[in-house]
């Protein structure tokens, strides 16, 4: 009896020595994002016996913020979430991030200074304007506008060049002029961009448009709307004439968007590069009828200052059942493990790794079609402006879609519609 009691003990310190830590993981990625992120916990969970990764896919955009705040304010947060940085002024505002120390980061084999500067800067400035300070995420990607072409309709249209690529535009007018000789000489229309229930692909053409002009809505870290009815409105024009002259969709959901493009139906698209999955996979199974390609967002005013936005993994705020050292060192492992061997992975999803080694690794510079934009685009992104009613899940996205489809489908003038955001803007900043 005695030996047995011995040798259920050695069975219960053996098992208690080998016990997983389960990580609870909420993320917001669908399509071949959300195939790739699977992959990545995956490939994650089998590298190791230690620790669990469980993960769940929410909603995007404010169903997954007002989701966290609620868990939050409940106590029954999970472990670690995707966030973007663009949410992060909102976040902090509302108390839902906690901060990550240097010696968080060493727990991963992780540093500030392994990422992406300007990304590092931005989540500073962040946690500055609302008083505060510490690292509330840790930045995953760059993802910004980029535009897709279909080779065979520009090639029929006569604006391919011997290279392959679309001809160089320096301004609008070359633009206005290339998509209206598309539409002539091959009957399609000449860009896809959703704008039926989904104004981000509204706000981040406009805002790239008014970003290139040098335009500002944040100044100070205060809303400035003194730029709206000079380069604003000058923005909204081009998108009002586009959509006049039949040069954009009209009113069409992003799914549509992009299977418009994917059928040959519009000869270019405007979307983010998180859409390189859907071109690869098609073209992969023999899905796609033509042949395409990837360029930064053209400079039309002078300089090529693109939308763009961050990924970022995020622990959330828990101070009513804090998290403990062991399950900090687990969360922190997998943090690590997304950027470190995970990078090649999520960069397959189009993304710009923010990690430094991925992105600079010869792996990384040679991927395609990655490689026809990635390099420039990282230099010509241009994040969402540091201010709390600003990014995913905030209010501004919402007043676009109101106020600039109407504007976009005839229905009221750019100046009606730049009042309306303006007037907007205003009310959230209050």
């Amino acid at each position: 009896m005695r030996r047995f009691r011995l040798l259920a003990l050695g069975l219960t310190l053996a098992g208690s020595a080998h016990a997983q830590t389960n990580v609870v993981f909420w993320d917001f990625f669908a399509g071949g994002d959300g195939a790739r992120m699977k992959q990545i916990v995956d490939s994650f969970n089998a590298s190791q016996r230690d620790i669990k990764v469980e993960r769940t896919t929410q909603t995007w955009g404010n169903p997954f913020y007002t989701k966290v705040h609620t868990a939050v304010v409940a106590g029954q947060t999970p472990d670690v979430m995707t966030y973007h940085l663009s949410a992060a002024p909102a976040g902090l505002q509302r108390k839902d991030l906690r901060p990550f120390s240097a010696a968080d980061l060493a727990l991963g084999g992780l540093k500030s200074s392994d990422f992406q500067g300007n990304l590092i800067t931005t989540l500073n400035t962040a946690a500055k304007n609302v008083g505060t300070g510490g690292l509330y995420g840790i930045p995953l990607d760059t993802h910004t506008f980029v535009l897709y072409y279909n080779k065979d309709l520009l090639k029929k249209a006569g604006v391919l060049t011997a290279g392959g690529t679309l001809a160089p535009m320096k301004s609008v007018a070359d633009l206005t002029r290339t998509l209206q000789t598309i539409k002539a000489k091959t009957g399609v229309t000449p860009i896809a961009l959703s704008s039926n229930q989904d104004s981000a692909s509204v706000w981040r053409l406009w805002y790239s448009l008014f970003l290139q002009q040098g335009g500002a809505l944040v100044r100070d870290g205060k809303l400035s709307t003194a730029d709206l009815n000079t380069k604003g409105l000058a923005a909204l024009r081009v998108m009002a004439d586009w959509s006049k002259q039949g040069l954009i969709t009209r009113n069409v959901a992003y799914p549509a968007g992009v299977a418009l493009f994917t059928a040959g139906r519009a000869a270019t698209m405007l979307n983010g590069n998180w859409e390189v999955p859907t071109m690869v996979d098609a073209k992969a199974k023999g899905q796609l009828k033509f042949d395409y390609g990837i360029m930064s967002f053209p400079a039309l005013y002078g300089n090529a200052s693109t939308w763009a936005d961050s990924h970022m993994l995020a622990i959330p705020a828990n101070a009513k059942a804090p998290m403990s050292p062991e399950k900090l060192k687990a969360v922190m492992t997998f943090i690590s493990y997304v950027n470190k061997q995970g990078g090649a992975t999520w960069a397959g999803g189009g993304h710009i790794p923010a990690y430094l080694p991925t992105q600079r690794s010869a792996a990384f510079k040679s991927m395609q079609p990655n490689t026809q934009y990635s390099a420039s685009s990282a230099a010509d992104a241009r994040l969402e402006p540091s201010a709390p009613i600003f990014g995913v899940g905030g209010p501004v996205y919402d007043a676009v879609g109101v106020n600039f489809t109407p504007v976009l489908l005839g229905q009221a003038t750019p100046e009606q519609g730049i009042a309306k955001l303006t007037a907007a803007l205003q009310s959230f900043a209050k």
